[in-house]
């Protein structure tokens, strides 16, 4: 479908407001290195984990995924005190410049509305570290170590998920099983008239899936492995107008 007139403006002007000196690829260069980085150090710290070490993995991945899924809906999505910045950067800004009509980036200088900025990813790993900080105190060290390597590597995964939903050519990505999934998911999410509540996870749709939030009306494996197949959609989601009418919102800072 073609851009609307809005969506064509606001890209032209947020590409106004990225710093001169900013480049795509350094950029998801550090986010890479931060997350390769703690990767690395916290697994020279592993040795010989029990059984019990290793459950911390699929805990991690499903408290990671809720998290994700309630901070899309209630912080990206709400106007919340203390946290405006990220609602003007995902609602008022990412979600004018992609919409379903299309998607999707025409340079690497578009880098700067998919992926977050670097100190993201650090306060995000920040986060995990009092509970990694309890795990060691309470002898549980390999357990500690491998929270902080499962945290780093989901952060990873949400980067390179998003960056799938958004990138021009699907040739690859439409035949990779969970990729094509979420790429579908996120391109409906992206719809403003069912954006405030329907599709928001951004890895894996399961919370969406748990609380009923999905387009879909299958099970918890259709979900996952749903990819482009468009037969399973609702055709009673909630609709609401365009939430995006902040006159204000076109001159969000890139």
């Amino acid at each position: 479908m073609e851009m609307t007139k809005r969506q064509t403006a606001f890209r032209a002007d947020y590409r106004t407001r990225i710093a001169g000196a900013y480049n795509g690829p350094f950029h998801v260069a550090v986010i890479c290195a931060i997350g390769l980085a703690t990767i690395w150090t916290c697994a020279q710290r592993i040795h010989g984990p029990t059984w019990l070490d290793w459950l911390v993995i699929p805990v991690t991945v499903v408290g990671a995924n809720l998290f994700e899924w309630a901070t899309h809906r209630y912080v990206m999505h709400r106007p919340v005190k203390g946290l405006m910045s990220v609602y003007r950067r995902h609602t008022l800004a990412h979600h004018q410049f992609f919409t379903e009509r299309e998607p999707t980036i025409d340079s690497l200088r578009d880098f700067r509305i998919v992926f977050f900025p670097p100190y993201a990813q650090i306060a995000i790993l920040m986060m995990i570290l009092p509970a990694a900080a309890i795990l060691f105190l309470a002898g549980a060290q390999n357990a500690c170590w491998l929270l902080l390597c499962t945290a780093a590597g989901l952060y990873l995964n949400y980067e390179l998920f998003h960056f799938c939903c958004h990138v021009k050519d699907d040739r690859l990505v439409r035949h990779i099983p969970l990729v094509n999934t979420i790429r579908r998911h996120h391109i409906a999410h992206h719809n403003q008239s069912i954006m405030m509540d329907t599709n928001m996870n951004l890895t894996y749709p399961f919370a969406d899936w748990l609380f009923g939030t999905s387009d879909l009306d299958r099970g918890a494996l259709g979900h996952l492995f749903n990819g482009y197949d468009g037969r399973f959609v609702k055709t009673n989601l909630k609709q609401a107008r365009s939430t995006l009418d902040d006159p204000t919102a076109g001159r969000v800072r890139a």
